[in-house]
């Protein structure tokens, strides 16, 4: 026997809990979807301003290699310049100041003998001198010696030293010659300035 007619009435329960269960379901659908809408919308927004920075930053780096270009020549003489400058600074904290010392001996010697002179001269940063003078006649050499022990010389030395005295014979060609080397160290050159 076959029924003609469905009884809803006795099942309507359980179709609730499902029409309800498919209610939420759609809710929470929606309010996903609306999250992602605002998400993906969002994302997009800021890929399009990173996008325009991007172009922004590589039009500006195009235009600095042009400049960089052009101005090749110009960059590389300033980075000799530079160079140059940083070497100078380097030999100012190296150099000795050593034509202002070698004029100092020199103006003493014009001042003992006019036949005297400077043969050698070495000095370091340090103002520790080495240097030779030389003589033409034995007069000389004497009128030096009582020079040396003056406050006119002495002063100019924190401490010096007789290293060598050498008698270069008489030839043909020239006279009989005295040489003097002497070792010792300068004082400050603001300390000479304020001496003298």
């Amino acid at each position: 026997m076959r029924k003609k007619t469905i009884n809803l009435i006795i099942n309507r329960e359980d179709y609730q809990k499902y029409e309800n269960f498919f209610i939420l379901f759609k809710k929470i659908v929606f309010v996903f979807f609306i999250i992602f809408i605002i998400v993906f919308f969002y994302f997009f927004i800021r890929l399009i301003n990173l996008n325009k920075q991007i172009k922004d930053y590589n039009s500006e780096k195009i235009n600095l290699l042009k400049i960089i270009n052009e101005n090749t020549e110009k960059f590389v003489k300033i980075n000799y310049l530079r160079s140059k400058y940083y070497d100078f600074k380097n030999f100012i904290k190296e150099d000795s100041n050593s034509y202002f010392y070698y004029s100092l001996l020199n103006d003493a010697l014009t001042k003992s003998s006019e036949s005297a002179n400077i043969k050698e001269f070495n000095i370091d940063k340090n103002r520790n001198v080495d240097f030779t003078i030389a003589f033409n006649d034995f007069e000389s050499l004497r009128d030096f010696f009582q020079f040396i022990e003056s406050d006119i010389f002495l002063k100019n030395f924190e401490k010096i030293f007789l290293k060598n005295f050498l008698v270069i014979g008489a030839t043909e060609n020239r006279s009989e010659n005295y040489q003097l080397s002497f070792y010792g160290k300068f004082f400050p050159y603001e300390k000479i300035l304020n001496n003298n």
